[in-house]
């Protein structure tokens, strides 16, 4: 389920992916950050959206500073768990694809 998202991610120039891009490589948990977008909004956005993401620093405050990522700000976080389904994650990267537009 990773891995058309990832691949989605590493194509937009603005997005950055917290970690490897590999799905093989990863937790099924996904951080990032937008370019000129507050997570706080992406994620306030995709709730409208009702699309079940995380936002914050995670209380990874050391980790997201070592990054240069604003921790009052932090990451969006998407996770994936064994009922997450394909449609589900068209419609993630549909949605972050209208945010960037």
């Amino acid at each position: 389920l990773l891995e058309p998202l990832l691949e989605f991610m590493s194509r937009q120039p603005r997005i950055r992916v917290i970690g490897p891009v590999d799905a093989r490589t990863r937790a099924p948990t996904v951080a990032f950050t937008i370019d000129g977008l507050s997570s706080q909004d992406v994620g306030a956005e995709l709730a409208r959206l009702v699309i079940g993401v995380g936002a914050g620093n995670f209380y990874a405050y050391r980790l997201l500073q070592a990054l240069g990522i604003d921790t009052a700000d932090g990451v969006v976080r998407a996770s994936f768990v064994h009922y997450t389904t394909p449609a589900e994650v068209e419609r993630l990267i549909g949605a972050l694809a209208d945010l960037l537009r």
